[in-house]
């Protein structure tokens, strides 16, 4: 009894790992890339902008225009389909599932196919490795005053055994002090839960900035007593 009850405890653990407007939700045998959870505020919006204006040619319809219903009544019959889409992926959906049990991870469809629509399936034996990256923002030439934040991004990015490239998610953080140092952790810790359940490795080609040691870092004077200079023929 007690056996199971730690066996189901286990598969309720829930690890969340906050990524570029999305979150890594790890459970004991199961991975979703889901949206963060307020993703939820533009559907929510659109669909009450929708019920309001269905609202409006209910209760004047007697009243308006037969042109005047129309304008009215088309921006909510075209908003309120892709609202209730986005509604239902963005409570329910996932852009990338990783399933033990199935042993396969799956990139999913976004919006328009309520993230259930399966694009790529690769199996977990395909998987090369899980490869954590610098992404690039792109080159703009600074107008005005300077940004207020040097940007930092990296990427996860699934390497199949063919040599074929799956991008998973983005971490951003600012370069400065510890918040690099916690957005790219926040990246590597996506890419580790991801390649333990694939039985995968994780590799690193992201730029590092490690610390140097002092004694490296300062090489020693010539003059240095105890070690004299060696003689020269």
């Amino acid at each position: 009894m007690t056996e199971r009850y730690n066996r189901y405890a286990m598969s309720e653990v829930v690890k969340r790992i906050p990524l570029d407007r999305r979150v890594l939700v790890v459970r004991g045998d199961r991975i979703d890339l889901r949206p963060e959870r307020g993703a939820v505020i533009f559907p929510l919006i659109g669909l009450a902008i929708a019920l309001t204006l269905f609202a409006i040619v209910a209760l004047f319809a007697s009243e308006l225009s037969v042109t005047v219903l129309m304008l009215i009544l088309l921006p909510g019959l075209f908003l309120a389909p892709f609202s209730a889409m986005g509604l239902v992926y963005s409570v329910i959906g996932a852009s990338v599932v990783v399933e033990r049990k199935k042993h396969s991870i799956r990139f999913q469809q976004g919006v328009l196919g309520l993230g259930i629509g399966t694009m790529e399936l690769v199996p977990f034996w395909k998987v090369a490795r899980v490869q954590v990256e610098d992404f690039p923002l792109g080159e703009v030439t600074p107008q005005g005053p300077p940004p207020v934040l040097d940007l930092r991004a990296w990427d996860v990015v699934l390497i199949k055994e063919s040599g074929k490239r799956l991008s998973i998610a983005q971490v951003v953080a600012a370069n400065t002090g510890d918040l690099i140092d916690e957005g790219f952790g926040r990246a590597l810790d996506a890419a580790e839960a991801i390649a333990e359940m694939a039985g995968s490795t994780v590799a690193i080609t992201a730029d590092i900035e490690d610390e140097v040691p002092e004694a490296v870092a300062e090489p020693r004077s010539e003059e240095t007593p105890g070690h004299p200079e060696p003689a020269r023929g």
